[in-house]
């Protein structure tokens, strides 16, 4: 897979019928996109924020628009985050997917196509909107610059190369509250969780993953 694939398949796996979006699904998307780079550095309220979460757990609903705010695709399912770089983002609907780091290994598995790829989960950190938010490692965030408007933070990287090109998170007592991130193709995902628990008990065991029988391995870790 390319690089471009951790960020695609948050999109690309949905596929419902285009229909117009709910008017205060993404509140704060058409405001963050205004955002210029000149604005005030809040890179340590973030920190501080992320600082609180040792881990998380919540269901999410998904949405994707289009560069004309037009929805997409949709779907639903549930994200556990733990430090450092331990994530698992688990789609339901409309199709299984799953996203899963131990902070080692990365691994991209697709139930429908019978194939898994994986990746260096380090090297994947910067580019992948999910580890991102299990670390405060000020030199990884030194490749970022950081908007903060009281709990909502407009995250764009100094990289114009970078997969994601927007990230926006707002927080609230219980952690992530919303999260919307704009790839290279300048699509738009919104997640939205609910059932949020900050700083739950999570085996690490959620976060380790073995290859099924017969399935296909894409190998990407030493490209």
């Amino acid at each position: 897979m390319k690089k471009l694939a951790l960020i695609a398949l948050l999109f690309s796996h949905f596929a419902l019928a285009q229909q117009a979006p709910p008017a205060d699904f993404a509140p704060h998307l058409k405001q963050a996109q205004q955002q210029r780079l000149s604005a005030p550095d809040g890179s340590a309220e973030l920190l501080a924020e992320l600082a609180r979460i040792d881990s998380f757990s919540a269901r999410y609903q998904q949405q994707v628009f289009d560069q004309q705010q037009q929805l997409l695709q949709q779907g639903q399912g549930k994200l556990l985050l733990k430090k450092v770089a331990q994530f698992r983002f688990e789609g339901e609907e409309p199709e299984p997917v799953l996203l899963v780091s131990d902070g080692t290994n990365l691994w991209f598995y697709n139930e429908l196509l019978e194939q898994v790829s994986v990746y260096n989960a380090q090297a994947q950190v910067g580019q992948t909107a999910f580890a991102l938010l299990t670390t405060t490692d000020p030199e990884l965030w030194q490749q970022y610059q950081v908007i903060a408007q009281q709990e909502v933070f407009i995250i764009h990287p100094l990289d114009t190369n970078n997969p994601v090109q927007q990230l926006m998170l707002a927080f609230n007592e219980n952690g992530i509250s919303e999260m919307t991130v704009i790839d290279i193709n300048q699509q738009q995902s919104v997640f939205r969780f609910s059932d949020a628990r900050l700083n739950p008990e999570i085996d690490d065991k959620q976060f380790q993953f073995t290859v099924p029988a017969g399935v296909d391995i894409d190998d990407q870790r030493q490209q």
